[in-house]
């Protein structure tokens, strides 16, 4: 039997330090996810519809390692582990966010590693709340976002290529997808946008092509897979220098 639940704005729904051994899938509003910096709280992330926290629990024995509060009035659904096994033997369809999102996080979490053993320096996350918005800068890329700007509102904010078959491929997710007829430079998983302490980055997902952020190429056949944005307006062109899908990422003050 499915267990919901529903949490009002600045409810916490896990608390860092804590055991539970519970996932929990957003079926509408938002989360944010918070670590303890010393005396500050610092969201890291923020979740919407669709997304998952608290799978590692699934898995492990270990405190939760960070903080989920609700964002705005907030409904989840609730997995335990022993709902987990019979799901995976009778409804297996149900469980492809949280696979989705167990993958992406050993993803980010290998290459987050592999960098920071070659990087030594530490960064600050910004202080006063921001937004971030991602606009078209080529026709093609206009055309993607249906020629507006949207405003991105949930951390990591995943983007690639679209397939005729999303749903039935547990390692393809993104928020925003990219139609392209071949020669293809965009990869079905392709980079994501994070918020890492505050600090925004533009994280290449193995793609085949690579990513250029503001100039620097992360991704493809080079070793970094991320950049960080450090101003109002930023220039990321997805794929090779020679590709049409060119977009601006401003992070701005609210």
């Amino acid at each position: 039997m499915e267990t919901t639940a529903a949490f009002n704005p600045g409810e916490i729904v896990i608390a860092e330090g804590t055991k539970g051994t519970s996932a929990f899938v957003i079926l509408s509003g938002n989360a944010e996810v918070i670590k303890k910096w010393g005396d500050r709280e610092i969201v890291i992330a923020i979740l919407g519809q669709g997304q998952v926290f608290g799978e590692m629990g699934l898995i492990e024995d270990r405190p939760r390692s960070a903080t989920v509060r609700a964002r705005s009035e907030l409904k989840v659904r609730i997995i335990n582990r022993d709902h987990f096994n019979e799901l995976l033997r009778t409804k297996p369809s149900v469980l492809i966010p949280i696979l989705k999102s167990l993958f992406e996080r050993l993803r980010q979490a290998s290459d987050l590693i592999a960098e920071r053993t070659t990087d030594a320096h530490v960064e600050v996350g910004r202080e006063a709340p921001f937004e971030v918005i991602i606009e078209g800068q080529t026709d093609e890329a206009k055309r993607v976002l249906d020629d507006r700007k949207l405003l991105i509102t949930k951390f990591p904010f995943l983007i690639g290529r679209f397939s005729e078959s999303p749903d039935s491929d547990v390692f393809h997710t993104n928020d925003l997808f990219i139609q392209e007829e071949k020669p293809y430079v965009v990869s079905r998983n392709h980079l994501a946008i994070t918020n890492e302490a505050g600090i925004i980055h533009v994280v290449d997902r193995g793609s085949s092509f690579g990513t250029i952020v503001n100039g620097k190429e992360i991704g493809g056949s080079g070793n970094e897979t991320r950049a960080s944005l450090d101003r109002e307006e930023n220039q990321v062109i997805i794929g090779p220098a020679t590709s049409k899908f060119i977009f601006l990422l401003k992070v701005v003050p609210k």
